[in-house]
This record gives C-alpha cells, structure tokens and sequence, in this order.
C-alpha cells in the first residue's frame, strides 16, 4: 500500500524505506514544501510478532528518469570490419533473442491485479459508505498506533482470488487532493438506477444520473464518495469482478499501451476513440473485461501531462518472480523506486515501480502474498 502523511516536518528528509508491519515507507522531498510520505504493500493482518528492522535508501527514489534499452552494433574499422561487423551481428541476436524470451515470460507469468491503494479523510464514513450503498464487505481492519495510521481491505470477496480496494487514514489528515489525473473507479451493479436511489438516500452525491451511455446501451451512473473519488456504476449481470475498473490518464496513451502490454503482460482488450468528445480511451488487463478488473486509460485530446496529487496511491499486481519483472520494466520504459527483493523482517518479496506517465505499481510475489494471508 501506498499512504502520505500530513505534512508536518520543517526540515527536509532524505528518501528512507523503513518496513514495518507488514507495510514499508520512505520520506520524499517535494520542490516547494517538505511532505513525509509512507509508502507500503499491505501484506497481511497486524502481527506483532513480525516487527519488521529499519533501513534506508539513502538518497530520493527518482520519479522521472526512464530506462532505454537499446541492441548494440557492430564496430567497424579498417582491419577487422567483418569480424567486427559479424560480432555486432551475434550481439544484435543475442539481444533480440533476449527480448523475445522477456516478452515470452511476462505473457507466461500469472499475473493478477491485487487491490488499489487510496487515502481517505474519515476512514469510518467511508467504510459505513461503501458497505451500505456498495453493498462491499469489510474484508478486515488494522490500526497501528505507533505509525500513526489506519487501513481498512474492503470488497465483494476474499482477497486471495477478487481485487479489493485498501483505504488508508492517516491520523489528523481528514483532505486530500485528488489531482487531474486519477479518473475514476467502476464497479458492475445489476440495477444502476436503484443503486444511484440508494446513494441519494445515504446523502451521496449523483454526479450523472443512471442512464445508457451516449454512443451505446450499457447503461451507467457516476456518482462520489465522501472523499471525492468518482465511481462509474455499470450495469451487468452477475460477474466474479463487481470491483471492475480503475481509470488512469495518460499523456502518450500508445506509448501506455505498449508498456502494459510488454512490461506488465496485459492484453489490449479494446481500444475506442471519441473524436467528437476529443479522448480516446485503452482498456487493458489480464483477463476478459466483463470477468476480471480492467485497467482503463484515458488520453484527452492534446494532454500530455496531468497532476498526481496525494490521495491516489498504486496498484499491487501478483507475480511469480520480481526480478524478472523489474527486468522487463526497465527494458520497456518503467522506472524502478524500490529494487526487487524480500522486505527485512517478513521476507515477502517485492518489487516497485512508476510508468512513463508516473503511476505507481508494487508487484507482490504470489507465494509470499497468500502465505502472509494464511
């Protein structure tokens, strides 16, 4: 999980990733005002027993720096210009060879979206929100006192086969701010309207009253929780994912699609531009859009850049190896913020990293998470 604090200090903090609980941190610097933020990858309950030891980075995990991978040439000079010319030839397969077998890997890799990482002003409300006009089930609960701060899991089922979302509070923060460029969540209802009757009669806000979405018949409804965060109720049948979308936009939307596609091993699951509303959105993921948890980008016509604020957190995704994932992040325009290997204390291993747009993933080993569930 991902989670910032209040920004109390008046000093600068050097980047430090302290595990604790299950979770791990680092402090940030900002360009104009000092912000402590702890970043962390829920893995299991609060166990005591567990403590995890302090380390440290030792310097600001970069946000923007992208890696390029490029195959080498041959060298040629007078004397040896075939030998040279065939050696760069060897080392241009070599390198081709290598890609392939990356992209091969990443498609093999049982990947599947955990659950998504939010800060929350009032952790209560929106629990008593998204379970009594969601209809989500408060999976478990964790408070940690000494770190100052809060998490709730809710969903529609076990965190071991659905994707769940992870609420942080953090104590005396009751604002966030959302940014410009987290759109919105979606959730599949089998009765858009009455659910939009239901929000209204709890007080929430109807932000697009329950009707077919312009273009097509699915019918939908936006609607926010207390927080702010904007959900897009979709009308459908039952389904193994109700918790379906997580919206993100993106500045160069074919070079998003070509990064989840190579460095995540998503699957472009559809792709529509809407020229008279000036965007073109990508649905991404790992599984059939109706029956699994979509990654849907947005890129507005002529938006190359969008603010993050601090509220949206990250995404975790299961993987059956971390290293070979921060490989092909690095090979395909990722930026590692946090190297792959087992967080001291509880041995989970993990991996993290930002795409070119700057959206923050953490990919958990699968055998460590569901042993950290048990």
């Amino acid at each position: 999980m991902v989670r910032i604090l209040p920004m109390a200090s008046s000093s600068l903090h050097l980047a430090a990733f302290r595990p604790c609980l299950s979770s791990f941190r680092f402090s940030a610097i900002t360009n104009t005002t000092t912000t402590t933020a702890r970043f962390g990858v829920s893995l299991t309950a609060y166990n005591p027993s567990r403590r995890l030891a302090l380390f440290h980075l030792g310097s600001a995990i970069p946000q923007a720096q992208l890696f390029n991978v490029r195959s080498p040439k041959g060298l040629r000079t007078e004397g040896n210009g075939v030998e040279a010319g065939t050696t760069g030839n060897i080392a241009q397969a070599s390198t081709a060879t290598s890609q392939e077998d990356d992209l091969e890997w990443v498609k093999k890799d049982k990947r599947r979206m955990l659950h998504v990482v939010y800060r929350v002003g009032d952790l209560d409300k929106t629990i008593k929100f998204y379970t009594e006009c969601l209809g989500m089930k408060l999976l478990r609960k964790r408070d940690i006192p000494e770190e100052r701060y809060t998490n709730a899991f809710l969903g529609y089922g076990p965190e071991d086969s659905q994707f769940v979302v992870e609420l942080t509070y953090n104590y005396g923060v009751d604002n966030y701010d959302i940014g410009s460029g987290f759109g919105h969540f979606g959730i599949a209802v089998e009765d858009v309207a009455k659910t939009v009757d239901l929000v209204k009669a709890k007080g929430g806000k109807v932000t697009r009253e329950a009707g077919p979405v312009k273009g097509g018949s699915t019918v939908i409804a936006f609607i926010e929780d207390p927080d702010g965060y904007k959900f897009e109720l979709l009308e459908r049948g039952p389904t193994p994912e109700p918790l379906c979308q997580v919206m993100l936009r993106v500045g160069d939307l074919d070079r998003a699609i070509n990064y989840y596609e190579k460095a995540f091993g998503m699957e472009l699951l559809r792709k529509r531009d809407n020229p008279e509303y000036k965007y073109t959105i990508a649905m991404m993921g790992y599984g059939p859009e109706d029956k699994s948890m979509v990654l849907e980008l947005t890129y507005n016509y002529g938006v190359t850049e969008y603010s993050k604020g601090n509220a949206y957190a990250q995404i975790a995704i299961g993987t059956d190896d971390v290293y070979k994932t921060a490989e092909a992040v690095k090979k395909h325009g990722g930026t590692i913020t946090r190297e792959p290997g087992p967080l001291p204390g509880i041995g989970t291993k993990i991996v993290a990293c930002v795409d070119p747009d700057g959206w923050k993933t953490v990919f958990v080993d699968n055998i460590d998470f569901l042993k950290e569930l048990e």
